[in-house]
């Protein structure tokens, strides 16, 4: 398209269910039980966006981002998680259900506050978007409470968290 002497070029990256399909069986594949796609480009962009797909026995180890203006958002679209966050003693201040057709579509989580992410049902599917640039070694401040998911106490701990999320809303968790 040209206009007043300028050539204007529009690329569309096109979010297809079959990606979707694709990211779901890899991450049932998958040694973590969970995959991401990027659609950011680098690691230095200054929003990154991509799909999780997330099965039931796995979860984000909780942790903080503790640079200001670090805010994490999630859309859950397809499936059924929860967002979880915690006080600095790593007890539950609060628990936000999310599915792409219940009452909670998603969250946004401000920098310097303790969350996690759990998948209730399998194949679950957030949209997750933060600022960058994205820099793995500080990234996250990981909960000292909160087990690493190679720790055997994690199944444990993941149970508890589910547990809990289905005893505050059986209806929105329930198949």
């Amino acid at each position: 398209m040209s206009n007043n002497n300028y050539l204007y070029i529009i690329i569309m990256i096109l979010l297809k269910k079959e990606l979707l399909d694709r990211l779901v069986e890899a991450s049932r594949t998958s040694a973590r039980k969970r995959m991401n796609y990027n659609l950011h480009t680098s690691r230095d962009e200054a929003v990154q966006r991509f799909f999780n797909a997330m099965e039931t026995d796995t979860y984000i180890r909780p942790h903080r981002h503790v640079e200001p203006n670090k805010f994490e958002l999630f859309l859950c679209v397809r499936g059924r998680g929860a967002v979880v966050t915690f006080n600095d003693d790593g007890n539950i201040d609060d628990i936000a259900l999310l599915s792409p057709n219940g009452e909670c579509m998603g969250v946004e989580i401000p920098s310097y506050t303790w969350h996690t992410i759990v998948s209730l049902s399998p194949g679950t599917v957030f949209f997750e978007a933060k600022q960058g640039p994205f820099v793995p070694i500080s990234d996250k401040d990981f909960a000292p409470w909160a087990p690493d998911p190679s720790d055997p106490e994690y199944t444990d701990y993941l149970e508890r968290l589910k547990e809990k999320a289905a005893s505050l809303v059986p209806d929105q968790y329930a198949d």
